[in-house]
Order: structure tokens, then C-alpha cells, then sequence
């Protein structure tokens, strides 16, 4: 046998482990597929030898492999190496439960395709069982079903007669509205009453302290650093102001009328032109001369902060508890 070149032999050698290495790491592959594998090696291989050597290039490499054929093409196939004895199947693992956590995934996938009922009895069951912890009182009748967590305020607020459910939908539709509602006239009635009595005592909270809308929020979602107490004084504190401004539009109107009356009466007009000097001035032309005086005071300005001030301290005595008052006492 004529001895191969050295590059021929160094070329064999780095093929031939590179083939035995596919060989050894897919032997539980089907021969097959073993056998392409070893094709597309030998291919990649073959492109950096010039076709007139490759036939002595593979001569070469087939010593390594007794059990190599040469194709009637002259392109050299090497044998695959015997497949081994198949293995006796494993047995098959025990089936795993799923965990608590992939039966909750589940259910939440699927729970949009549900009807209303089928999700309904599927909370309660589920409530029953325990998973379900401490719900609120308004939101767990709503969501279940079941009046008798609906506080007894409320449903004697409401006239709501015994046994009947929230719809829970509605409950928060409705406590939108009302929320928008309230934060709006919460607003405007103390932009209102800053207008119109901007040194008054009554005020409220400075700050994030008195101010509803940026309370509402971190309430509704649990901030403990906002509590309950809190939200009822803004509100009360509002509802007082309210209350007192529409009290005082309804007594404005008398009051103000009243104080008309009295000071451009007869007998007021006379007593005020009495007072004044003038011996050579008939009764009748002093009485003239003070109304148009006392008319000439009066201007739109003039009415308008009398209006006000009347209106003021009408609400102001109602809030702080002094009283209703007299009549025509609006300075």
C-alpha cells in the first residue's frame, strides 16, 4: 500500500473523529437521519479539496472506516455505524396535580367565555370553599348576590325591602355619577363662597387635606393614610356650605326687601330730614331733598354688596351655629 501524504492522513484524521463524534452523539437517532448527518459533514469537508484530490482524500479516510463503499460516481459514502439495541421504553411518570396556581390561570382564561350565572354560582362556590376572605360588606352582596350584606343603613336608605341583591354594575355606575357629581359642586361651591367672602372664617382644609377629588382616589383603593373620618369632614364641611348658601338665597330676597322699605319709608324719609338744620325750609321740601340724597346714594354696587353681604353672614351664622338672623341685619 502506497503511503498517503501527510496532509492526506492530518485531513482523515480531524474527519474521521469529527465523523465518529456525530456518530457517537446521535446513535439514538434513526440510521437514517445518522446517515445524512454524516453526508452533510463530509460535503462541507469535501469543498476545500479540489475535485481532482478528492478522490485520494477520501481513499484515505475510508482506511479509517473498514465498512466504506465507493459510490458508482466515485463519491465515497461511509457506512453507518450499527444502531444500537433499542432501549426498553420508560415507564410513564406518574401524573403531576396542578397546582393551585395553574387551576386559578385557568379559570381566568376562560372566565370571559362564561355567562353571567356560570360565574355567579362559581364565585359562590368558591366563597364557600373558603377562597374568598373578608369581602366588603356592599361589594361582596353585589357581586354574589346575597342581600344580607347590604348594611341596614343602606337599605333603609334606599327603601330596599329584605332580600333584595345589588347588581353590582350599577353599583359602580352609579357611585361614578355620584362621585362626579359631588366633586364638581364640592368645586364650585367653595370657588363660589371664596368670591364672595374671601376673609370669612369659614373655609376649608388648605392643601390636599381639603380637597375631595385627590382624597376620592386613594380612598376607594384601600390607602390607609386617608381614612373615613376624613373623607366625611370635607364632605360635611361641604354640605354645611351648601346648605347655608341655597338657606341664604331664599332669605336674601325678604331681608333685603325689608331693609329697602325701612330705609325709604315715610316716616324714615321725615325722621332723617328732621335731623337736618335749615329753619327757612318747609317740611315737605326737606323730606324731598333727603329721599333724592338718600336715592343718589343708592347705585348697583351698592345693592349688589348689600345682596352680598346679607347672603354672608346669613350662611355664616347657619355653620357656626349662631342662629337665624334678624331681618335686615345684612351689613
Amino acid at each position: 500500500m502506497t503511503p498517503h501524504p501527510p496532509d492526506q492522513i492530518a485531513w482523515a484524521a480531524r474527519v474521521g473523529a469529527r465523523l465518529q463524534m456525530l456518530q457517537a452523539s446521535f446513535a439514538d437517532d434513526d440510521p437514517n437521519a445518522r446517515l445524512g448527518y454524516v453526508e452533510e459533514e463530509l460535503e462541507r469537508e469535501m469543498r476545500e479539496i479540489p475535485p481532482s484530490s478528492r478522490a485520494a482524500y477520501l481513499s484515505t479516510l475510508a482506511e479509517r472506516f473498514p465498512g466504506g463503499e465507493e459510490s458508482a460516481q466515485g463519491t465515497e459514502q461511509i457506512a453507518p455505524v450499527p444502531p444500537p439495541a433499542p432501549k426498553p421504553a420508560p415507564a410513564p411518570a406518574p401524573a403531576v396535580p396542578a397546582s393551585p396556581e395553574a387551576i386559578v390561570a385557568q379559570l381566568v382564561k376562560v372566565a370571559t367565555t362564561l355567562s353571567d350565572e356560570t360565574r355567579r354560582t362559581l364565585a359562590s362556590r368558591l366563597r364557600q370553599a373558603g377562597f374568598v376572605l373578608s369581602p366588603p360588606a356592599a361589594l361582596a352582596a353585589a357581586t354574589m348576590g346575597e342581600a344580607d350584606d347590604v348594611p341596614p343603613e343602606l337599605r333603609k336608605k334606599l327603601s330596599l325591602e329584605e332580600g333584595a341583591a345589588l347588581d353590582r354594575k350599577r353599583v359602580l355606575r352609579l357611585v361614578t355619577v355620584l362621585i362626579d357629581l359631588v366633586v364638581t359642586m364640592d368645586q364650585l361651591t367653595w370657588n363660589v363662597w371664596k368670591s364672595l367672602a374671601p376673609n370669612s372664617i369659614v373655609r376649608r382644609d388648605a392643601g390636599e387635606a381639603g380637597d375631595l377629588k385627590k382624597l376620592a382616589g386613594p380612598y376607594l383603593v384601600g390607602d390607609n393614610e386617608i381614612s373615613t373620618a376624613q373623607i366625611t369632614q370635607v364632605l360635611d364641611k361641604t354640605r354645611q356650605l351648601i346648605g347655608g348658601l341655597v338657606a341664604a338665597i331664599g332669605a336674601t330676597g325678604e331681608a333685603f326687601a325689608r331693609h329697602h322699605l325701612i330705609t325709604f319709608s315715610p316716616q324714615a324719609i321725615k325722621d332723617a330730614a328732621d335731623a337736618d338744620p335749615g329753619f327757612f325750609i318747609g317740611a315737605e321740601q326737606k323730606c324731598w331733598r333727603k329721599y333724592v340724597q338718600l336715592f343718589n346714594e343708592t347705585s348697583g354696587v351698592a345693592i349688589e354688596s348689600e345682596i352680598t353681604n346679607i347672603i354672608v353672614k346669613y350662611t355664616e351664622d347657619l355653620i357656626l351655629g349662631a342662629g337665624r338672623p334678624q331681618a335686615g341685619s345684612g351689613t
